[in-house]
């Protein structure tokens, strides 16, 4: 109980750190190799995640694109109905790197996060814990009413992908969708 404490208050000082630095919430620069995730809330299992940033996989669906290597660009749109809408339905072949440009149409902030279901289900547990947590990983970003951002993402690994809004109620409302890339 008290490694569980420590492990909690020094990530709730790295979060406090964070945020007067001008990044609160985002927790792309933490080092989560010293966190002991075996001890943090049941609800979060980060055993299926892979917190590894910078050119890395973040994921076991791809990693980070660059923008010199992008093959296609898909245009959706996030609504309070609790759904994405998308320009077309995505058709995403393994290797594309695809640049996503999410404009938020709705009133509240909405996530666009890239995964398998495995990291979105976890990804769910963590924002229950941290809801107001703002995302710029590489896999998710987090985009405010009238806003429009981009996110440019290397599809590879995992064929079984999922996109979702993992702020606490919008991916159980249905704000996700579901595919498989094509070879």
């Amino acid at each position: 109980m008290k490694t569980f404490l420590t492990v909690i208050s020094m990530f709730s000082l790295s979060l406090s750190l964070n945020a007067l630095a001008g990044g609160a919430g985002n927790h792309q620069h933490m080092d989560h190799s010293k966190m002991n995730h075996d001890q943090m809330s049941s609800g979060m299992d980060h055993s299926q995640m892979n917190h590894e940033h910078g050119n890395k996989a973040l994921s076991a669906s791809g990693e980070p694109g660059v923008a010199e290597e992008v093959t296609k660009t898909i245009k959706l749109e996030t609504v309070d109905a609790m759904r994405f809408n998308f320009e077309r339905l995505p058709e995403i072949n393994s290797g594309d790197v695809v640049r996503f440009v999410v404009t938020n149409k709705g009133q509240i902030n909405h996530e666009f996060s890239i995964g398998n279901a495995a990291e979105q289900k976890s990804h769910q547990a963590m924002m229950r814990q941290m809801p107001d947590m703002v995302h710029e990983d590489g896999n998710s970003i987090t985009v405010k009413p009238g806003e429009t951002r981009e996110l440019i993402w290397k599809f590879k690994g995992d064929p079984k992908v999922v996109f979702a809004c993992n702020i606490p109620g919008h991916a159980e409302a249905g704000m996700t969708h579901s595919m498989n890339l094509s070879e």
